[in-house]
């Protein structure tokens, strides 16, 4: 539970990340890379998806409600192997997603502890979660 809820955006909500169970979350990861679809259901048509994905004319990072890797800016959150169509979530609760539809993959973390650099810099290193794709690839064929 945050103690003070809203502190970084002004009680703004979605900052603190994605929260649910890991198989909810993974349905939506595969959602994601399905292009709006899973199994025979259509959830989200490609342009929403496209939408969700695509980097805002405002700020290169984000798209709707997805940071997005258009720009490779977003490396050290995604990791220097990310395509630029990797996007996902961070949040200050210690949740973060990634989803790579380039190599068909997706990762999430679920935490609940406060990564954001309130804490101060001496402490980020050991609150900040940093995801790096790697050579080594998980397939999942859904």
């Amino acid at each position: 539970m945050m103690k003070r809820p809203g502190i970084r955006w002004e009680g703004v909500s979605g900052h603190a990340g994605l929260f649910s169970n890991t198989s909810d979350m993974a349905v939506l990861m595969q959602v994601m890379l399905n292009g709006g679809g899973y199994g025979k259901v259509k959830l989200f048509y490609k342009q929403t998806i496209k939408g969700f994905t695509e980097s805002s004319a405002e700020d290169a990072t984000f798209g709707l409600g997805w940071r997005v890797n258009g720009n490779a800016s977003m490396t050290p959150t995604f990791g220097v192997l990310a395509s630029k169509e990797t996007h996902g979530h961070t949040g200050w609760k210690g949740t973060l997603t990634a989803i790579d539809p380039v190599s068909h993959m997706a990762i999430f973390i679920l935490g609940n502890r406060p990564h954001s650099p309130i804490v101060g810099p001496e402490n980020q290193s050991k609150c900040v979660y940093q995801c790096t794709i790697t050579r080594s690839e998980i397939r999942l064929d859904c």
